[in-house]
């Protein structure tokens, strides 16, 4: 069985699906199997899946039978990404029921670090590990510790990646493909690879 990590979050703005994208192409280069399914209503991975040539398999699924749509795909993928709806609803407790891993995109504001407290507590209750990782984090200010300290108020665990608020990152995903795709070294790329290696650290622990 492969990995299920659903990407959820409930503010808008936190880079959820970027997120999703860059870690669906960086473990396929790394040789990984890797299936995708889009939940979120604005079906923005779609709209970037249309433009792409990257081998990923889209899973297509209607919200009465996700859940067995993303085991099905964890049978037959390394990795299963899963891109939610921002809000509560019967298709994220569907994924979230089928996860290993709920990874939550924050961007370093009181704001966005409120909003994880809702999804942490959906994962809790579906007894579901979670980590969370900051997004779009500028080169400097201390907004980094207040949020990391907002969220563990919460009790949740951030990782120790983190992702820049790079332009390369957004460049990537208009072309179809992500930063990984534009040049084979960046700042970019080397956030990209970091977090995913501490992903498959997270995973191999659970």
């Amino acid at each position: 069985m492969g990995y299920v990590v659903t990407l959820a979050q409930q503010k808008g703005g936190a880079g959820k699906t970027t997120l999703l994208a860059h870690l669906a192409h960086a473990w396929a280069a790394a040789g990984k199997t890797v299936a995708v399914v889009d939940l979120d209503p604005q079906s923005s991975l779609s709209q970037w899946l249309s433009l792409s040539d990257l081998p990923l398999d889209q899973i297509e699924t209607k919200d009465y039978r996700a859940g067995g749509d993303i085991k099905s795909a964890a049978r037959e993928a390394d990795y299963v990404l899963v891109d939610c709806p921002g809000s509560a609803t019967t298709m994220l407790e569907a994924a979230l029921r089928e996860s290993d891993l709920v990874l939550v995109p924050c961007q370093p504001t009181a704001m966005d670090a409120w909003a994880t407290g809702k999804i942490l507590e959906m994962a809790g209750k579906a007894k579901v590990p979670s980590r969370i990782v900051l997004n779009r984090v500028p080169p400097r200010g201390g907004a980094v510790e207040d949020t990391k300290a907002r969220v563990k108020e919460s009790g949740g665990t951030v990782l120790k990646s983190s992702l820049g608020n790079r332009v390369a990152f957004a460049n990537g995903i208009a072309r179809g493909t992500t930063a990984l795709g534009l040049a084979r070294r960046s700042t970019a790329v080397d956030e990209v690879m970091a977090l995913r290696k501490e992903l498959d650290r997270v995973l191999k622990s659970l």
